[in-house]
């Protein structure tokens, strides 16, 4: 994933192994380093303080200057790197792990907006998705077979009496005994 910006690897460069940023860091931890130590060790000097408060002064007008004519172009160099730098970083974290140490899913969740988020599904395309994954002729058919069954067992049975009673009528009338049947 290179973050829409192209891929220093791809390109057959290693961003950290770089000579011009190596060059580049070594070169300014040493001047901090140095800039450090000999203003604060000059600045208390009695004589000369004042001149390097003065002269500090000026560089940093003059950085200031240098900046704002560089800036542009320092970034257009430097921002064709920052997606192989995250990559880099990103490739040597378990960002799983990181989310589940550092975050607190609970509080995230219960700022959620459950409405919002409700009101943003489809309702019909999902009952669609839903329906079309059932098998619902299947289920009428079968439900529909079912209680046919019954129904038609209550029929039947209610027949076979009514057959019965009928039967028995006529014994009656015609003087025959069923047990003899």
């Amino acid at each position: 994933m290179s973050h829409g910006l192209p891929r220093a690897a791809e390109k057959g460069v290693d961003v950290i192994r770089n000579p011009v940023v190596s060059v580049s860091v070594g070169a300014t931890a040493i001047a901090l380093g140095w800039g450090q130590s000999l203003f604060r060790n000059v600045q208390r000097l009695p004589l000369v303080g004042s001149w390097v408060r003065q002269g500090i002064d000026e560089l940093s007008q003059r950085g200031d200057r240098w900046l704002a004519q560089n800036v542009d172009p320092l970034r257009a160099r430097v921002l064709p790197m920052t997606g192989d730098l995250v990559d880099l970083v990103l490739d040597q974290i378990d960002l799983t792990a990181l989310v589940r140490g550092r975050l607190d899913l609970d509080a995230l969740v219960a700022e959620v907006d459950i409405d919002a988020v409700i009101n943003r599904i489809d309702l019909i395309t999902l009952a669609d998705k839903v329906i079309d994954g059932v098998d619902l002729p299947g289920i009428i058919r079968e439900s529909t077979s079912s209680v046919t069954a019954e129904v038609m067992t209550d029929v039947r049975s209610q027949g076979e009496r009514a057959d019965d009673r009928v039967a028995r009528i006529v014994d009656r009338v015609l003087g025959r005994d069923r047990d003899d049947q």
